[in-house]
């Protein structure tokens, strides 16, 4: 009797935990694209470790924030950045297309070549266009999960950036490290 009850309350703990685990795996999908990023690697992480390559030439540098100048994520690509101070507005100028930073709180119209990030992925710091780090990484990341249809069309939007591919690696330094690698 006593091996029936000990069998029973396994089997009910087995289906418990396997029940708690899919319950728990489930919400990712359904969290927003930003959330689902930094859900990917570590969202505990507040610091960044942005290391850029193109042409073979590795920079590297760090901030004390999830949010990464584009500047220095676009300078090496050749790509243009202009600021329109009037708007609000950043674009990133590649291959005749437009990503458009849109700092001004209000909706814009985007034109045939023109694709506008989220404003919640994006931030004006100290007078500084920045984009979200766990949001880069994710949207080129070479690892990424195919079934994430929303970051699958993100890549296709945003291939005439000419990122080959980033990597996102959580440290145990407490820095996310993010490697974007341009086309050479």
């Amino acid at each position: 009797m006593k091996r029936l009850i000990s069998l029973l309350l396994m089997s009910s703990l087995v289906v418990g935990v396997v029940s708690v685990a899919s319950a728990n795996d489930q919400p990712l999908k359904d969290l927003p694209f930003k959330e689902r990023a930094a859900y990917t690697y570590n969202p505990s992480l507040k610091k960044i470790e942005l290391n850029i390559t193109k042409n073979h030439k590795l920079t590297t540098t760090t901030y004390n924030s999830i949010y990464v100048p584009v500047k220095d994520v676009f300078k090496a690509s050749g790509a243009t950045i202009k600021w329109d101070g009037k708007n609000k507005l950043t674009t990133i100028k590649n291959q005749e297309q437009e990503l458009i930073l849109n700092f001004s709180g209000k909706s814009i119209a985007v034109g045939k070549n023109q694709v506008a990030l989220p404003q919640d992925w994006v931030q004006l710091i100290n007078g500084v266009s920045s984009i979200d780090a766990f949001v880069l990484a994710y949207i080129f990341e070479v690892a990424a999960d195919e079934s994430d249809q929303e970051r699958v069309d993100w890549e296709e939007n945003l291939k005439f950036l000419d990122i080959k591919e980033t990597t996102g690696l959580p440290g145990l330094d407490k820095y996310m490290h993010v490697f974007v690698e341009f086309n050479d």
